[in-house]
């Protein structure tokens, strides 16, 4: 789900775009499905991940245990025919070249990515402890300001019964669009935030077959210089429950998400929303029927619905509610310990109930997307 990803003052909000009629006259703001953001200050941002270096560091000393380092390295293609997520109205305005979209290359782009996942399981008794990290990069061929750099640590425990993840992730850049700073430079200024997420997943098995998942997360956004008034924090708490079935696994999960915009002064962009997800997962299945033992194959199909209600009272978001529908359907394939291959492609579309009609034109979208990545597991 864009996911939106990090969290401060105000002033009157930017306006891309020709103003509607009077009708429809309002202060329209930057608006996106990443939960928003701008830089933490320097000690906040790091601390953490020292702390949990050092922890590993501990955890790596104190044990006399042998352990093996699992490595693996995806690269990815992806192309989606909405890379800017822009309104049915903002795609026409470009195709007329619109100067107010002066800075989109292309409504559509083709993006390249690199992930890097290193593991450590070490082994205690009854005990399993894997500390891992993940770095991910990546770039849009057109739209070279749509870049990521990120970085997630992670300490997985596992006992019998149950596992626990604790992760600490840090999204430094995530560029949305760009919009007329109007309370600021008075020109056309990228959009774009930092993230601290920190998360807690807790598996339990009561049942051979059965998995009930809790998760909790809270996370820090923070907006570049010219959208402070967007930074804030969020909290979410859901749970899951899964069921494996002889031919397939079944999933599903509610989530409830709550984003307190700490930046706002005469604005506000707090809002709560229900989160549902279900998954349904065929069990692998040979690629070739004379060899059963060899390649395998599974797809996947998972379904995701967010109701999202805004809590301010002004023209903007009073009254509004957003409803985002996201498809997701992939194919997996084993093709041999080391290698795998992913097919995925994802449709999302947002709804918007507002009762002016600027806003519904505005921040209604749909997007398609379809990605392949290769896996190799050294």
């Amino acid at each position: 789900m864009p996911e939106t990803s990090p969290d401060r003052h105000i002033q009157p909000l930017p306006q891309p775009g020709p103003r509607p009629p009077q009708a429809d006259k309002l202060p329209e703001a930057p608006d996106t499905d990443d939960e928003g953001k701008k830089p933490m200050p320097r000690g906040s941002r790091n601390f953490v991940p020292i702390i949990m270096s050092l922890a590993l560091i501990c955890v790596l000393g104190l044990t006399r245990l042998q352990a093996q380092v699992e490595l693996v390295v995806s690269l990815g293609a992806g192309y989606t025919d909405n890379v800017l997520q822009l309104s049915e109205h903002d795609l026409q305005r470009f195709d007329r070249n619109d100067s107010a979209f002066s800075y989109v290359d292309t409504s559509d782009d083709l993006q390249l990515s690199a992930r890097l996942d290193l593991a450590y399981p070490l082994r205690y008794r009854w005990w399993k402890f894997t500390p891992s990290l993940t770095a991910t990069v990546s770039e849009h061929v057109s739209n070279q300001e749509k870049w990521r750099r990120d970085a997630i640590i992670r300490l997985r425990t596992d006992r019998y019964y149950w596992n626990l993840t604790l992760l600490y992730g840090y999204y430094p850049h995530s560029y949305v669009r760009s919009y007329v700073d109007t309370d600021g430079s008075g020109e056309m200024e990228p959009y774009s935030y930092a993230r601290n997420l920190y998360r807690a997943d807790l598996n339990l098995k009561p049942l051979k077959h059965a998995t009930v998942q809790l998760h909790g997360r809270w996370e820090q956004h923070f907006y570049n210089q010219y959208w402070t008034e967007y930074d804030g924090t969020a909290l979410q708490a859901g749970i899951g429950f899964r069921y494996s079935f002889p031919v397939f696994n079944l999933s599903g999960s509610y989530n409830y998400r709550s984003f307190d915009n700490s930046g706002a002064q005469d604005r506000d962009y707090s809002y709560d929303s229900n989160i549902y997800s279900g998954t349904l997962q065929i069990k692998p299945m040979p690629l070739f029927e004379d060899k059963p033992q060899g390649p395998s194959w599974y797809p996947a199909l998972t379904l995701d619905y967010e109701q999202r209600y805004f809590q301010s009272l002004d023209d903007w978001y009073g009254g509004r509610m957003d409803r985002t529908w996201t498809t997701n359907a992939a194919c997996n394939f084993n093709l041999s310990p080391r290698w795998k291959i992913l097919l995925d492609y994802s449709h999302r579309f947002r709804n918007v109930d507002s009762p002016v009609a600027a806003v519904r034109r505005a921040r209604e979208y749909g997007a398609n997307r379809i990605t392949a990545t290769a896996k190799y597991s050294f």
